[in-house]
């Protein structure tokens, strides 16, 4: 990709230099199911970002649920706030939701550190109460680490309010993003609702089976075959880009680099090990940028075009300040409640997860006698034989 190619439009969001969609209309892109997947460290996460930067920009609103705490860099935006709930605190997802339709801002909601059920409780009330409330406007919802919201095994409490909202949701202005690095963990049912793939590296054989069987519909699976092979040798950033409905004109699949310049810091680097007879230090100040920046910032201007099915926000043209609504982290303070803090044992994800129980279970105290049993029965059927042979030669 080429420093500097004019990469940005004023009406679709531009991931990199081949891969735009549309922002407005009822092709946006903020009302589709995308799934964006590879490998750690291969750039899916960083693709999330350039995502919502670009809907920031486009004057749309997001709402990201944050288990890695990538994304904390992206409440630097001059319309995005950022909430945290600590251990021990809920969040009153129906009045969240309810203020969204009466605000232009976009939220990053950061899980990290909070316990799996509990993380999927609060997915699970979003995803309800958004359904409910009908806002009237495009909203895109990113769920980072998706396999342990909707699994390919099991039913957490997240799970059928985010299939309903992957299925129901484009018909309210509804989209949401997938992330995963891990196909072969997510749920099929989840899956077949995207209508957008952005695969980066994968390596694993059944990830790359999973990604056959998904996007071998319609296309050329010989094709589909190749450019998967060929998946597993990507760099940083390259990505193959599957979509029906985008990409028909040029045979449903894109392959590019997905764009380098970022306006705000992606947290989500991986520690600095280093000899313990130096030390171990992670340091934010070292961090570089994963790909190449491909235009500067200042380009980066917002637009924003009203639609009859999307709304989007104002631009920032026509602000003197980033809002004059108070910050939703201020705001919804009073919604946090304390709960109980609760920690799932082995027995309870045995029993509702598992489809074999990970506790072996004790053995029986009668068991021990089977092998004398056993010994016995032989014994006395040997003898009642040899007796009849004894009675043929007599």
């Amino acid at each position: 990709m080429e420093s500097g190619s004019p990469i940005t439009k004023a009406d679709h969001v531009c991931l990199g230099q081949k891969l735009t969609f549309p922002a407005y209309g009822e092709d946006s892109l903020i009302s589709n199911v995308l799934f964006i997947t590879g490998k750690r460290g291969s750039g899916k996460s960083w693709t999330a970002g350039v995502m919502m930067e670009e809907f920031h920009r486009l004057g749309l609103q997001f709402v990201c649920f944050d288990a890695l705490n990538a994304h904390g860099g992206i409440d630097s935006l001059p319309r995005v706030e950022s909430l945290k709930p600590e251990i021990g605190q809920s969040i009153d997802m129906k009045s969240l939701v309810d203020r969204l339709k009466t605000t232009d801002k976009s939220l990053v909601i950061a899980l990290g550190g909070l316990p799996l059920v509990k993380q999927q409780e609060l997915i699970g009330d979003y995803c309800e109460a958004l359904i409910e409330a009908r806002l009237g406007k495009g909203i895109h919802t990113v769920i980072e680490e998706c396999q342990d919201f909707v699994p390919q095994m099991g039913r957490p409490i997240s799970f059928d309010p985010i299939v309903r909202l992957c299925k129901l949701g484009r018909a309210l202005g509804y989209g949401a993003s997938l992330v995963s690095q891990r196909p072969a963990g997510v749920n099929k049912e989840a899956l077949s609702q995207a209508s957008v793939y952005l695969v980066h590296n994968v390596i694993n054989n059944r990830d790359l089976k999973t990604l056959d069987e998904q996007l071998s519909f319609g296309t050329d699976k010989r094709l589909i075959k190749k450019i998967l092979n060929g998946i597993a040798s990507a760099r940083k950033g390259e990505c193959v880009a599957y979509a029906p409905e985008f990409f028909r004109d040029r045979g449903y699949l894109v392959i590019d680099k997905v764009r380098g310049d970022r306006q705000a810091k992606h947290t989500g680097n991986n520690v600095d090990v280093r000899s313990t007879l130096g030390g171990v230090s992670h340091s934010e100040d070292e961090e570089t940028e994963p790909f190449e920046a491909v235009t500067s910032a200042a380009e980066l201007m917002p637009f924003a075009r009203q639609s009859s099915s999307i709304t989007p926000a104002p631009t920032l043209a026509n602000e003197t300040s980033p809002s004059a609504l108070p910050p939703l982290s201020q705001e919804f303070r009073g919604m946090a409640k304390e709960y109980d803090v609760w920690e799932p044992s082995v027995d309870d994800y045995a029993t509702e997860y598992d489809t074999e129980p990970l506790v072996e279970k004790k053995e029986s105290k009668n068991t021990k006698w089977i092998p004398v049993a056993a010994v016995g029965g032989v014994s006395l059927t040997a003898g009642l034989l040899m007796v009849v042979l004894q009675g043929f030669k007599r």
